[in-house]
């Protein structure tokens, strides 16, 4: 299994509006139920059916069919376990403090299909995984900010 986690600041030095954790817990909602604007790659999302703490959506990235469980626990952490498609596993996104201020965690830890575990073929892809996911962390962040700039959200 491939696991990996990487941190961004949401507020850095300089950009404005600096956004709150209602502001981000809110745009990570939203990217939830409709991540097409969002994810790069990301051509459809359908809510299967809702639960007491979340819901399973079946989302279609770059041709492939994904069906994930989501699991929210507000207003800290969106946890996507992977129910059914080519790679198994579950990616977490998580809002927290840290040393250098307000923090978005992308976590991944995924096995890739057909990819034997601590090869160097697990490791390229999912640097590739990790690579797409990383500037989709950053291009919703851009994208939340964005909604506040405008007033919708």
């Amino acid at each position: 299994m491939y696991a990996v986690s990487v941190s961004m600041e949401v507020n850095p030095a300089g950009v404005k509006p600096a956004l709150t954790l209602g502001e981000v817990w809110r745009g990570l909602e939203i990217k939830a139920e409709d991540p097409v604007p969002f994810v790069p790659g990301m051509e459809s999302c359908k809510i299967v059916h809702r639960t007491d703490d979340g819901f399973v959506r079946e989302v279609v990235v770059r041709g492939q069919i994904f069906h994930e469980a989501l699991t929210f626990t507000p207003p800290v952490q969106i946890r996507y376990k992977r129910l059914k498609g080519d790679d198994s596993g579950w990616i977490m996104n998580t809002l927290s403090e840290g040393p250098t201020g307000f923090l978005l965690t992308y976590t991944i830890a995924l096995s890739f299909t057909g990819v034997w575990p601590g090869t160097e073929d697990e490791k390229t892809k999912g640097d590739e995984v990790l690579f797409n996911y990383a500037n989709a962390l950053r291009q919703t962040v851009e994208a939340i900010r964005a909604r506040v700039v405008e007033g919708k959200l």
